[in-house]
């Protein structure tokens, strides 16, 4: 009876997987097959050498989501550290400004910071998409209920052994949350690997659109091409997924958990 429930859970499992691995099963057979000599590796020789284009903004989207999450990254380290550990003036009225602003939909900020980067001159390049998305709020909030649970003592030691403000964040208050920022670093770079608002809003030349939006104007009746376009499209955030599984796993319990 026990081998009976074990065997029944693992194939309602292995349907579920399948379920949400069939896009990408889906991919991989259609970019090495072709309809009139089967198997072929064709398409990844025009995606790869016969024309770049699209390997090319691949690599200038990385740098961009990279730019991004490494930005928004140190900056909530620094503005969770003050809010979490330091005393200033009308504190807590900053800290619900952040989170109210946390809690509104991209599509209420849009508007505002296309008057703002218009005014300073910014729309029409890749800046109108980074620096936005470099501060934004989720960080500093969620990141300042981790800080708050490192020990102040702690602090106090460090303080005493002549250690300043950046070395404290970078040698003490980081590596006791390394999950946590890693877990933040993973989820900007793919909110913004997968941005279509901003771009389409922002910047007035396709050519100059991300990855993200690109993809969908790929020939439509080249599916193999498609194909291929679509698992380079996954690569960086199933690698990030499979290099911090356990930083990742830890991560998120402490996002449920503050």
């Amino acid at each position: 009876m026990h081998k009976y429930k074990q065997y029944t859970r693992l194939f309602v499992f292995s349907i579920i997987a399948f379920i949400f691995l069939f896009p990408i099963i889906y991919l991989i057979v259609f970019s090495v097959f072709h309809s009139d000599t089967g198997f072929s590796l064709m398409n990844y020789y025009k995606v790869f050498l016969a024309k770049p284009d699209y390997l090319i903004k691949f690599w200038r989207s990385l740098a961009m989501c990279l730019m991004i999450a490494t930005g928004q990254t140190l900056f909530s380290c620094m503005s969770g550290t003050a809010f979490a550990k330091y005393s200033f003036p009308l504190k807590k009225f900053w800290f619900i400004l952040f989170a109210l602003f946390m809690i509104l939909p991209i599509q209420v900020t849009l508007l505002p910071n296309y008057i703002l980067l218009e005014k300073l001159k910014l729309l029409n390049s890749w800046k109108a998409l980074i620096i936005p998305a470099i501060f934004s709020p989720f960080g500093t909030v969620w990141l300042t209920f981790v800080f708050q649970a490192i020990p102040d003592s702690t602090l106090d030691a460090a303080r005493m052994d002549g250690v300043n403000q950046l070395q404290m964040i970078r040698y003490i208050i980081v590596p006791n949350s390394k999950p946590a920022v890693i877990t933040l670093f993973i989820l900007v770079f793919t909110e913004s690997w997968n941005m279509v608002e901003q771009p389409i809003l922002f910047l007035e030349k396709e050519t100059d659109y991300p990855l993200s939006v690109f993809l969908a104007s790929l020939n439509q009746n080249a599916v193999g091409i498609q194909s291929v376009c679509g698992l380079l499209c996954l690569l960086p955030v199933t690698f990030f997924f499979l290099y911090y599984n356990t930083e990742l796993t830890d991560g998120l319990k402490d996002i449920l958990w503050s």
